[in-house]
């Protein structure tokens, strides 16, 4: 699944490069967005090739975007710890479908701070699926998971109007709120405000962004979403332990 999720993660960054002209992806061969020349084969291969080449094109020596390497390791770490996680192969299919979307979600949100309908809706679908047919939640989870993950959300795009997030945020978190459940989603709202707050104060330390200043929140969605899945029980049992000690 590892190696799998390096192939994927390369189709993924060519997604997110021809994301306005997909059709581009069929008709058009990789090639060096600075000199426009093909890439041979030998020079696409996923991760290795970026090391040998340092990062360099091989024809115009200009640099390449860390977004490959970057894009094809989150990938193939995703797909290798679901498979780790849930073992069963078609679940484990399902979910990197998923997530090979919120990859390109992730990215797309940190270039344009935008989310496109068209990816918000199929996380819709997918996760919906995902929760009511193929997953062991109860339906009435299912619904709780979509209010806790879009609930808060829309509360704050409602009283800021927008400012604050966009209706994107909210489509994916509710999405993702029905993959996993009411008292996970609730997790993951949790987390997504905490690692979004020490980002932004990381940032501001290094004098890199302001308080006046937007950060895209669907990133810190997407990272807490599978810190959730992975580890919401152990996190949430430490929790609750922890509240009956006191």
């Amino acid at each position: 699944m590892f190696i799998i999720g390096l192939a994927v993660g390369s189709f993924l960054n060519v997604v997110i490069y021809r994301i306005d002209d997909l059709k581009s992806i069929v008709n058009t061969r990789s090639h060096c967005r600075h000199c426009k020349k093909n890439i041979p084969w030998y020079d696409l291969v996923p991760v290795l090739s970026f090391v040998l080449l340092r990062g360099r094109c091989r024809s115009c020596k200009k640099t390449i975007s860390w977004q490959y390497p970057l894009v094809e390791l989150s990938t193939a770490i995703i797909f290798a710890l679901l498979a780790w996680y849930f073992g069963q192969y078609w679940l484990v299919g399902l979910y990197a479908l998923i997530f090979s979307i919120l990859v390109v979600v992730f990215v797309y949100d940190i270039k344009t701070q935008y989310v496109l309908d068209v990816f918000s809706w199929s996380l819709v679908i997918l996760s919906l699926v995902t929760g009511l047919i193929f997953f062991r939640y109860h339906p009435i989870d299912v619904l709780w998971g979509v209010i806790a993950g879009g609930a808060v959300l829309g509360l704050l795009v409602a009283i800021s109007k927008e400012k604050w997030m966009g209706l994107g945020d909210v489509f994916i978190g509710a999405s993702l709120g029905a993959i996993l459940g009411g008292q996970k989603a609730l997790l993951m709202i949790f987390l997504s405000f905490i690692i979004g707050s020490v980002y932004g104060l990381f940032l501001m330390l290094l004098k890199r962004t302001s308080i006046k200043q937007s950060l895209p929140f669907t990133p810190f969605i997407i990272i807490s979403s599978l810190i959730s899945l992975l580890a919401g029980d152990y996190i949430l049992s430490w929790y609750l332990g922890y509240i009956y000690m006191y």
